[in-house]
């Protein structure tokens, strides 16, 4: 199975984001673009595995504190993947860290690079014209992680929650 860990994301949080979608579409963006049931923030990409009672454990070693408060705002691109930002925020790092912490003490191969935590809007975006986005500040309450199954099916990209942990 291939899993990640997520945060999953508010109604009207993705609604905004569905929003920036759109925009870019209207400036002639084409690309790969995320559903909107697949909209996230991913905080621990696991890759392939059946280890789902490690990272179940990991994730409720690194819970704790409380919910978190996150504001979406702002985009940026990554090469031709473009991106809403998550407003600074010290707890989800903190968070973040702890839990890639818990993941490599059970055997996960975690990544090496910095937590920039971010929500994929599109991948591969090609556009005619330069794009300007602009994503108005929109806050939520993280109350949990979700550990997350990724697979295709018809086609489609589609994510199953396996385990919820509440913060």
């Amino acid at each position: 199975m291939r899993l990640f860990i997520a945060v999953r994301l508010s109604k009207p949080v993705l609604e905004q984001l569905v929003l920036a979608q759109k925009a870019l579409r209207r400036q002639g963006a084409a690309g790969n673009f995320s559903r909107e049931e697949n909209l996230h923030l991913t905080l621990a990409f696991l890759g392939e595995t059946e280890n789902t009672a490690g990272a179940m454990a990991a994730m409720k070693r690194a819970a704790g504190g409380g919910a978190i408060s996150l504001t979406v705002s702002g985009s940026g691109r990554f090469g031709s993947l473009w991106w809403a930002g998550i407003g600074e925020n010290p707890r989800l790092s903190e968070l973040a860290e702890t839990l890639s912490r818990e993941l490599c003490r059970r055997g996960f191969a975690m990544e090496k690079r910095a937590f920039r935590p971010h929500i994929t809007l599109a991948r591969q975006v090609t556009c005619p014209r330069p794009i300007r986005l602009e994503i108005p500040p929109r806050t939520m309450t993280v109350r949990s992680l979700s550990l997350m199954k990724s697979k295709r099916a018809a086609g489609k990209l589609v994510y199953t929650e396996l385990g919820r942990v509440p913060l």
